[in-house]
């Protein structure tokens, strides 16, 4: 069995933020590069080690610019930085990740997003269907592995790609850990053929225990040995109430016509993972509650992960070494407003995770070590 401290990840906003979600109005703290940088900073100093940077162009900023730019500014924490393989060419990302680890080394991880709605991906010109954006993300993080590791003139044909001598100088001075989700077989198989951290999203444990369980099979057929992580949101008071308080404030605003917008796009998803958080939702009812101190409201106005973690520090930590008892060591979470939120994990629960989690954790022999 291994057992090692897990590594904590929060998010960084590239929207606008604040204290509701689902609202008519647009949230009111802007994501000027600021506001951006200050979270980064507070993540650090809350004990983050990075903050994942999401892609999709209906965001305020673009977020690998906004993620070169927010780096410059600042010291300690990394970033996780999101791309889709439909909006680069690996060869020429392949030196934009390794230029960016070696401007700032050890802060630049990259986390693959194949996609998972055809209205969104159309908006920058991809329209590939569900087996070929996999088929393509597939190749794209064969073309970055290749690139980052080979010497000399690198050259690569298929259907999909065709780039010839590239040649990648220098490479990184680190590795760059590439981090990879998806709940359908073919996400499942790139993960565990050639990432290093295979990404859930936030579920009831049966069906993140029935996943695991898929991936370990996977990890011996592939001969490789991954890490897991978990995405999802956390609400956390000094009590229990006062979380569930803040979390029924934090959807208090819901706009009835943003409310239908959400459910109406979820017909033209067709991503398993997205379609999962859907079917939770529903099944949740009124109350919104998955299972214990698992909470779907914030799938009432938010794509992607919907579910939060809500409850005392206590509670909160607690929930997280259940997690880490599965074999999930790597936790990207995220909070309303979200420098506020960072903060008040890093005082409540930070305080009862670090320097503990050996001791407590069995790990089902997956290695779950921090990522540099």
């Amino acid at each position: 069995m291994t057992t090692s401290q897990s590594d904590f990840l929060w998010f960084a906003q590239l929207s606008r933020d604040g204290e509701f979600i689902g609202t008519a109005a647009k949230p009111p703290r802007k994501p000027t590069l600021e506001y951006v940088s200050s979270l980064i900073e507070t993540a650090a100093e809350a004990g983050f080690s990075s903050l994942l940077t999401a892609t999709n162009y209906h965001s305020e900023h673009e977020n690998y610019t906004a993620a070169i730019a927010a780096l410059a500014r600042t010291r300690g924490a990394g970033l996780l930085i999101a791309v889709r393989p439909g909006m680069f060419h690996p060869a020429m990302y392949a030196k934009m990740l390794a230029t960016a680890q070696n401007l700032f080394p050890g802060r630049v991880r990259l986390n693959i997003v194949t996609g998972s709605s055809p209205a969104e991906n159309a908006m920058y010109g991809d329209f590939e269907a569900h087996a070929q954006r996999y088929e393509r993300t597939r190749e794209f993080i064969q073309v970055l592995r290749q690139l980052w590791t080979g010497s000399g003139p690198q050259s690569y044909q298929s259907g999909v790609y065709h780039f010839e001598n590239a040649v990648l100088d220098p490479a990184p001075v680190q590795p760059i850990p590439i981090y990879f989700g998806g709940a359908s077989e073919a996400a499942q198989r790139i993960a565990a053929e050639l990432a290093d951290v295979y990404l859930l999203w936030g579920e009831r444990q049966d069906m993140l225990e029935e996943r695991l369980s898929q991936m370990r099979v996977l990890e011996e057929e592939y001969g490789r040995t991954l890490r897991y992580g978990l995405r999802t949101h956390v609400v956390v008071r000094e009590t229990e109430a006062e979380a569930w308080q803040a979390a029924e404030r934090l959807i208090s605003r819901v706009d009835p016509e943003v409310r239908r917008a959400f459910v109406d796009s979820y017909a033209k998803v067709d991503g398993v993972g997205q379609l999962r958080q859907f079917q939770m939702l529903k099944e949740a009812g009124e109350t919104l509650l998955v299972e214990p101190h698992l909470w779907a409201g914030v799938g009432m106005a938010r794509s992607g992960v919907g579910v939060a973690i809500v409850g005392s520090p206590q509670q909160v930590a607690d929930k997280i070494r259940g997690y880490e008892r599965l074999g999930i060591g790597t936790f990207i979470f995220s909070g309303y407003p979200h420098l506020e939120e960072a903060r008040r994990f890093g005082e409540l629960v930070m305080p009862l995770l670090k320097g503990t989690q050996s001791e407590e954790r069995v790990l089902h022999g997956t290695g779950v070590a921090p990522v540099a």
